[in-house]
């Protein structure tokens, strides 16, 4: 776990990990809050924070009776928002560091485009 990060918002960025890459699809179960407080080491309260903030988001959904399961807007959800933080956050923040150590607009397009890929 790092440690700039609350524990139970690590907990949702890597259940949001796992529905992007693949590894849980739509109406996949995830697993429980209390295995992932034991996986994880931490307090279950935490780990049921971070499930409950993934189903008000409307990226889990829960089954009656069996646990919590992936929606089928989930991926296309975590897609939108950490879109917005990339454009609203860290693409600013981005600007400014090299503008601070004089880093032209033209050079940061060059390596964008050759570092980057299709």
């Amino acid at each position: 776990m790092k440690f700039e990060k609350p524990v139970f918002v690590q907990i949702v960025e890597m259940i949001e990990d796992d529905i992007l890459s693949g590894r849980y699809g739509v109406d996949d179960m995830i697993i429980s809050t209390t295995q992932i407080s034991k996986l994880l080491s931490v307090n279950p309260t935490t780990s049921v924070k971070a499930v409950s903030i993934l189903n008000d988001r409307g990226i889990l959904y829960k089954k009656r009776g069996v646990g919590m399961a992936v929606t089928q807007e989930a991926k296309e959800i975590i897609l939108r928002e950490r879109r917005e933080t990339f454009f609203e956050q860290f693409v600013p923040e981005f600007i400014e560091s090299a503008n601070k150590i004089g880093i032209s607009v033209e050079d940061l397009l060059k390596i964008i485009k050759e570092h980057g890929h299709d």
